[in-house]
């Protein structure tokens, strides 16, 4: 398997992580489960270009932007989310990347424990986070929430 790089986000990115983040498969998997228009995500895209608490990253396998990991602070919790783009789906890359991002966030700082949240019938996501030991500790309507500790 090639190699998996992280960068993190700078302005150049701003139409790719808005065509992700319409994709239908994404849509269906995420908490909001809406389509985003351009100006919302503008908006979005600068204050989490410029901050300090999150950090997004560019997953990239060779020249190619795959996907991306996000590590969102909300209140005093962190929130951890991804996405493979679809051509890249099923191939491994989702738990290298994922398992590469938590290795730096380790080394790089001490962090609150991480959580993420995760739809019932995204089965991929689950299996991902069970073999990356987060634990589930909840289990509401359609949602698991697991737990990473640092």
């Amino acid at each position: 398997m090639e190699k998996v790089i992280l960068r993190k986000i700078n302005k150049k990115d701003i139409n790719l992580l808005f065509k992700w983040a319409n994709l239908k498969t994404v849509i269906k998997n995420s908490l909001n489960r809406k389509k985003i228009k351009f100006q919302e995500h503008e908006i979005w895209f600068n204050r989490q270009l410029n901050s300090k608490k999150n950090i997004i990253k560019i997953i990239y396998v060779q020249e190619t932007p795959i996907g991306t990991i996000r590590l969102n602070k909300k209140l005093s919790k962190y929130y951890l989310s991804y996405m493979i783009s679809p051509k890249y789906r099923r191939k491994g890359y989702a738990l290298i990347s994922l398992r590469l991002f938590l290795k730096k966030i380790k080394n790089a700082q001490k962090r609150e424990n991480i959580l993420a949240i995760v739809k019932k019938n995204n089965i991929p996501s689950i299996k991902i986070f069970n073999k990356l030991n987060f634990s589930l500790v909840s289990s509401k309507s359609n949602v698991f929430k697991f737990l990473y500790k640092l």
